[in-house]
This record gives structure tokens, sequence and C-alpha cells, in this order.
């Protein structure tokens, strides 16, 4: 008689999430592929991967490194936070009020992924440019709900509001989701004639209004360029002359694209901002759509500098011209298309630390409303 098997006894599964293909195939290839035949190979680094935000570690990647009283005042628990800028924003601040500062929109947003050279860089945005028409220009940021397009405006806004006094950054604000309100009182949302730059834009007077005084500020700034004989902002600067660099923000252009009354003067100025580039006057767009029927597909291809966040296979081909595979679904991980055309993965910072989003929230507000040095 044959005795039935006896089965050994198993704890149930545990259901786990799964492990991200690319993780898995790091960990096959380093256990296939030793430290000692790379170096055979000539390859002698392997840059640590992009850092991910996760539920042990929410803030992995922040504008500048921490100061030690942030962290008690949140409560949090020390953790090693990597920061695109290796000072605290009060150092940034004291070296502002005593660096010659020339005009500038290169802005730190993040760090990007180079497998192919072997290399994890920071990443700059040059809005400005440094060489003629072929480089800088607008930036574009698009991206599903809650993919990180309001976080890099913050991050964004609160680096050049670090780095420049008022009279050196204005910035005009198109915000209908009221996502950047932090800002709003901060003396560089205000023109020269004391006007607050910053609206949501609900109702049609209000676009209508800030389009005018966009406007108004490039004309502006054509008669000052025309009578001074200058050629750019820095030029001005370095005679003494101190016009301040101008930062037009507008925030989710789909919410605006349907509205008749105020499609036509946006796209206007959206087209003069463009052109008043070598004016010192710069732009930034973000958008949840990349349809035509959304934002216009010259506004798309003029952008020179385009960012997606968590896209759509069909989103991804509208905003870059090519099928990419899709990030890792974490807030701020993303592509990245530069004025080369070179396309690269990157992870946009945090524009301050905390261990979730309303920690982060109360200590944006709280650091903006400190006296600045």
């Amino acid at each position: 008689m044959v005795q039935t098997p006896i089965v050994p006894h198993t704890q149930p599964t545990v259901m786990s999430k799964p492990q991200p293909f690319f993780e898995a195939a790091i960990e096959r290839i380093c256990s296939v592929y030793t430290q000692d035949s790379a170096r055979k190979d000539g390859i002698y680094y392997w840059p640590e991967p992009l850092p991910t935000p996760d539920q042990q570690q929410p803030d992995p990647l922040v504008l500048f490194y921490p100061e030690q009283s942030l962290t008690t005042h949140t409560g949090m628990e020390q953790q090693e936070c990597e920061a695109v800028i290796p000072m605290t924003r009060r150092e940034v601040l004291e070296r502002r009020s005593r660096d010659n500062i020339r005009p500038s929109m290169q802005i730190p947003l993040g760090l990007t992924d180079k497998p192919a050279e072997q290399q994890r860089e920071t990443l700059l945005i040059n809005l400005h440019g440094t060489g003629g028409d072929e480089t800088g220009g607008p930036l574009l940021i698009a991206g599903a709900q809650h993919s990180g397009k309001a976080t890099t405006l913050q991050t964004i806004l609160f680096w050049l509001t670090t780095r420049f006094l008022p009279e050196q950054l204005h910035c005009a604000i198109l915000d209908p989701f009221a996502e950047l309100t932090h800002f709003q009182s901060l003396p560089h949302l205000y023109n020269s004639n004391g006007d607050a730059c910053w609206s949501t834009g609900h109702a049609d007077e209000q676009l209508r209004h800030f389009a005018e005084s966009v406007q108004a500020e490039i004309q502006q700034r054509r008669t000052t360029f025309s009578q001074q004989h200058a050629q750019t902002l820095a030029q001005l600067w370095s005679q003494g002359m101190i016009l301040p660099q101008i930062l037009v923000v507008i925030s989710n252009y789909q919410f605006f694209a349907e509205r008749t009354a105020t499609a036509m003067p946006l796209k206007k100025l959206v087209q003069s901002v463009i052109e008043a580039r070598t004016l010192g006057i710069y732009l930034v767009i973000t958008s949840t759509e990349t349809n035509q029927r959304y934002i216009p597909q010259e506004i798309i291809n003029q952008c020179s500098t385009k960012i997606g966040l968590n896209l759509k296979d069909q989103q991804r081909r509208e905003l870059f011209g090519s099928t990419l595979l899709s990030t890792e679904a974490v807030p701020g991980r993303g592509w990245i298309q530069t004025p080369e055309r070179r396309i690269q993965e990157i992870q946009l910072a945090l524009p301050i630390n905390g261990t979730n989003e309303s920690l982060r929230d109360v200590e944006l507000k709280r650091e903006l409303l400190q006296p600045t040095l």
C-alpha cells in the first residue's frame, strides 16, 4: 500500500507590494556581474539611483539643506535628506546681501540620471540660456494631478525669491487653483507701481487685467532698453541700473483653454512673454493636458524645455514627439527634454522637508514669513 505523502505545513503567504522591475533587474545584474568583473571591464563607478519618495522617507530630495531647527519644529524623526543646494536657506540669504549678483534664471530643480554616461547630476533649468536663441527659453511642466507640478512651481519660486532681492526679481503668477498662495504676500509679487501680480483669473476681467499688466511691463521694458541702447539686462545691471528680472507663471493652462473670452488674450500674452526673453522676462507654464485642444501646439513647440510627470503613453508622444517608457509613479519623477533635444529621467526636489504634504505646507509658509536678511 502506497503511503500518502506528507506535505510540510507552511505559513500562509503574505501578499506584499511587488518589487519594481528596475529594482529586480539591478539586483539580478549585481548578483551576476560583480564589482571585480566590472573593474576588469574598466567600470569603476556606478552612480546611486535617483532618490525615490516612499513611506519610510517621503522627502529624500529637497532644495536646501535642512536646518536643525526645522527638524525640531516639525517633530519629525531626523532623516538623511539629500539637498540639491548643499547650503541652508539662511546661508543663501546671507550670501545674496553681500554677493555681487548678476541676472540669472538658472534654477536648481532636482537630479537627472544619465546612465549612458554613468552620471547623476544636478538638474539645472536655465530659462535665459547661455548661447543665444538656441539655449534657454520657456519651461512647460505637464503632468497628471498630484504628480508634482504645483510642488515644482513652489520649488522654483522658493529658490528665486531666496536668491534675489525684490528689486532684482518680480513674479507675476496666474494661479487658478490657489496652489501658490504662500508666495502672495512676498514683495517680489508686486510690480513697480505697487500692484499685486497674483491672480486666480477665475473671472474674465481678472485674467484680462493680469494680461494687460504684464503686457504693460513688457512695453515699458522695451522702451527702457531702447532709451539706454542696451542689449541685455546684465548690461544694464553692470551700469548700475537694476531692472528686475520678471518671471511669469501660468499654472494649469488647461483651466483657461475653453473660455472663449480669455483663450486668445492668454495666448497672446504667452507669445509676448516668449518674445521678451532678451529683455529679462521669462515664462513657466504647467498643464494637466498636452492635447492642442487644451494648450496650443505652437506654445508647446516654443517651450524649449519640457518636463513630463506621470503622463499616459499618448501624452508622452504629444509632449516629447516620441514613445518613452513610463517612469515609477512617484511624485516628482518623470522625463525632461532639454533645449538640445536630449531626453533624461529626473527626480524633482521638494521645496522643503517634511514627513507629509501638510507639514511641508506649514513649514513653507513659516519659512516665507521669516524676516529676510
